[in-house]
C-alpha cells in the first residue's frame, strides 16, 4: 500500500510503476486504488483482482512443480487433502516418512471433505486425498487403508459417563445428535441401523455434516452423539467420551489419487502411504484394511 516501496522492492522508479498500474485501470475500466497525499488502499475492484492474480500465479507455480515431476525431477509440489482424522493420525508419520526420502519436495496439506476432495481431484487441483468410502468415480483410483470404531460423545456429567464402557442398549430412549446425510460418510446409515437393528427407541433431535459441529451441539446438552472414535482425542471441558462395545470398527479411511498418474513423486507418495498404512493402524487402535 506504499507506491514507493512498492517500487524498491521491484527494483524500479516509482514514475513506471504508477504509469503500468494506471494503464491497468484504463484497460479495466475501473479504480483499483483509493490515492490520497496519506494513504493508499485497494478499492473492491483492486481487491478482487488481487485474489485473482494470486490464484493465478499459484496455479502458474503448481503447473511448473507438476511438469517438474513428471520429468522425473526430485523437487516439485505435492497437494494433499484429507478429512479430518487423517490430518490429525494418519498424515503425520507418512508426512515425516515421506520428507526423508523427498527433502525437496514441498507438500501442501489441505483440511477438506470427501465430496470437495472428490471435486478437486477431478479438476486437478489436489494430488492425493484421504477420504471416507464413496462409489468409485471413473478419473480415481483407490485402496482402502484402514477402519476406526465408534465412542459415545456425552456432555459432562450426564448419567452414562459413570459407565467405563457403553453398549447400545444404554441409547435406548436418548436424544442424540446425528450426522445429515453426507458423500462419503455414511455414519448417519451405520447408527441408525445398529439402533433399530436392536430394537431401540430414540430421537434424532439434530443434524449436523461435520465431526465438530455434532461435539459443539453434544457439549451444549443437546444431546448425545455415536460418533467416530478420533474424536475422542479431542479435548473439552463440556465433553466426554466412552468406547461402545458392541459397534464394529467399520468407519473406513480410503486414499485416493487420479487415474493414469504417472509422477514418480505422487506415486512415492502413495507408496509410502500404503507401506505405513497397518503400522499406523495398529498404533491408534484402528483395523488394517486387510482385518475387515
Amino acid at each position: 500500500m506504499h507506491f514507493g516501496r512498492a517500487a524498491e522492492r521491484l527494483g524500479i522508479s516509482q514514475a513506471p510503476l504508477s504509469m503500468q498500474i494506471r494503464q491497468m485501470e484504463d484497460a479495466l475500466g475501473v479504480a483499483l486504488f483509493h490515492r490520497t497525499t496519506r494513504r493508499t488502499r485497494l478499492t473492491s475492484a483492486g481487491e478482487t483482482l488481487l485474489g485473482h492474480a494470486r490464484a493465478l500465479l499459484d496455479a502458474a507455480e503448481r503447473a511448473v512443480a507438476h511438469t517438474r515431476a513428471m520429468s522425473n525431477e526430485t523437487g516439485g509440489r505435492l497437494r494433499v487433502a484429507g478429512v479430518a482424522v487423517a490430518l490429525s493420525h494418519v498424515l503425520p508419520p507418512i508426512l515425516r516418512e515421506f520428507r526423508r526420502l523427498h527433502p525437496a519436495v514441498i507438500v501442501q496439506v489441505l483440511p477438506l471433505d470427501t465430496s470437495t476432495q472428490l471435486r478437486q481431484l477431478e479438476k486437478g487441483e489436489i494430488n492425493i486425498a484421504f477420504i471416507r468410502p464413496t462409489e468409485r468415480a471413473p478419473f480415481m483410483q483407490t485402496e482402502t487403508l484402514m477402519a476406526e470404531g465408534f465412542v459415545a460423545a456425552l456432555p459432562k456429567g450426564h448419567r452414562l459417563a459413570g459407565k467405563q464402557v457403553l453398549q447400545l442398549t444404554d441409547f435406548d430412549g436418548e436424544s442424540l445428535i446425528g450426522y445429515a446425510p453426507m458423500l462419503g460418510t455414511g455414519y448417519a446409515t451405520i447408527m441408525i441401523n445398529a439402533l433399530r437393528q436392536a430394537g431401540l427407541q430414540y430421537r434424532v433431535i439434530h443434524e449436523a455434516t461435520h465431526t465438530h459441529a455434532v461435539a459443539s451441539l453434544v457439549a451444549s446438552g443437546l444431546g448425545i452423539a455415536i460418533m467416530p472414535s478420533w474424536i475422542s482425542n479431542f479435548v473439552s471441558p463440556y465433553l466426554e467420551f466412552r468406547p461402545i462395545r458392541d459397534l464394529p470398527k467399520s468407519i473406513d479411511l480410503v486414499v485416493a489419487w487420479p487415474v493414469g498418474e504417472i509422477s514418480p513423486v505422487a506415486l512415492d507418495f502413495i507408496a509410502v502411504t500404503k507401506r505405513l498404512a497397518p503400522s499406523i493402524a495398529k498404533g491408534i487402535d484402528f483395523d488394517p484394511a486387510n482385518r475387515h
